[in-house]
């Protein structure tokens, strides 16, 4: 149980670091960032440096603004979300489970004007790809799931536009670009990213319009070019620097007032590198009125200016809708949200599966404890 009195105190005791006065950096950023929009020889003097994080590329205006409105003609817009529990060996077994949800909304189409699912995949221990990889481990059930989020949302993508020529839109909660295999050994980091690079080829082929949409985003790429910029252009002085507690949002309010996007970066991160050239992950930034948010699209739509337009409007209307947040991806959240009562009915169905092939689960004592507490 928590002693909520003793939490107050702990929390009034670390009050001045929860509560951060960012003043004096973002007026240093603000001046590092105006010197960096009139410096044409900008990108030339960014190539030339070693940066830790390197700085994106990018075409036209630094501080480019182009106004986006919300889309009032007809669309339909998939979301895919995805939620897992993950394997437990206190259980007594070691298979796990990827809950993938899936929304389909239509507006102004003639078709019905939601349907909303979700299919659960369970996996035994072994994923017999991966070979010599653990798959019981929290890394691997993560790689899946995103493997699954863009497989299945493929998937449905090709009957929705079966059906209807409505402009679609295939919106992901997250990124295109897939951090989490960056620190990966090398044969689970080329397993999962060819199976990803696929789904998004597959959309390339199919012309379908997909976007990763992150709430709240905590990159520093466009920071890297400020602190660039606020050191001289010397790295040493970029080591300690004193704008590491901003983020990109912090310099997007310098430009993008609330219903505009940035101009469209191209990541320069070594993990780029390795996807196909037509769908390495871009982003942009986007006032969408209650918070910037980054957007990432694969490149074959990235230069479409129509379509970015487009499909910016689509997102702001899902925002608008859904009071802050697309109500898509919300909705597909909620359809592959895995609850505490979800978890019990899942190990249920196993035991109740052990008892009709005459085997019994090895269940850890802490498990049996918590079933059943004496008082």
């Amino acid at each position: 149980m928590l002693h909520r009195a003793r939490l107050l105190r702990e929390l009034e005791s670390i009050s001045s670091q929860l509560f951060v006065d960012l003043s004096s950096e973002l007026s240093l950023a603000r001046d590092a960032w105006d010197k960096a929009v009139q410096d044409p020889e900008l990108q030339i003097k960014l190539s030339l440096l070693d940066l830790s994080w390197p700085a994106p590329s990018w075409q036209g205006s630094l501080n480019t603004s182009i106004p986006i409105a919300p889309c009032n003609t007809p669309y339909q817009l998939l979301a895919v979300d995805g939620s897992q529990i993950y394997p437990d060996k206190h259980q007594g077994t070691s298979c796990f489970l990827i809950n993938i949800g899936t929304v389909e909304l239509q507006y102004g189409t003639g078709k019905k004007g939601s349907v909303l699912q979700s299919h659960p995949y369970v996996f035994a221990d072994k994923i017999p790809e991966l070979e010599g990889q653990s798959a019981s481990s929290v890394d691997v059930v993560n790689c899946k799931r995103e493997e699954l989020e863009l497989s299945d949302g493929v998937t449905y993508a090709k009957t929705m536009q079966e059906t209807s020529q409505a402009p679609l839109l295939f919106l992901s909660d997250g990124s295109l670009l897939f951090w989490h295999l960056e620190a990966k050994d090398q044969p689970l980091k080329r397993y999962f990213l060819d199976r990803y690079c696929s789904s998004l080829m597959a959309c390339k082929d199919r012309g379908l319009w997909i976007a990763g949409y992150m709430s709240l985003p905590r990159h520093k790429e466009l920071l890297s070019i400020v602190k660039a910029v606020a050191s001289g252009f010397k790295t040493t002085g970029m080591q300690s620097s004193s704008l590491d507690r901003l983020s990109d949002t912090a310099l997007g309010y310098f430009f993008l007032p609330a219903g505009t996007r940035s101009t469209v970066f191209t990541s320069n991160h070594p993990l780029v590198r390795l996807y196909p050239p037509d769908v390495a992950p871009c982003f942009f930034y986007f006032n969408v009125g209650v918070e910037i948010v980054r957007i990432e699209v694969p490149r074959y739509i990235a230069h479409d200016e129509i379509a970015l337009n487009k499909m910016c409007g689509i997102m702001l209307d899902q925002v608008q809708k859904g009071t802050g947040f697309p109500v898509g991806l919300a909705e597909a959240h909620e359809q592959a949200v895995v609850r505490g009562a979800d978890r019990e009915f899942f190990y249920y169905l196993i035991d109740k599966l052990g008892l009709t092939h005459k085997r019994m689960l090895s269940m850890s004592q802490k498990v049996r404890k918590k079933r059943s507490i004496p008082v």
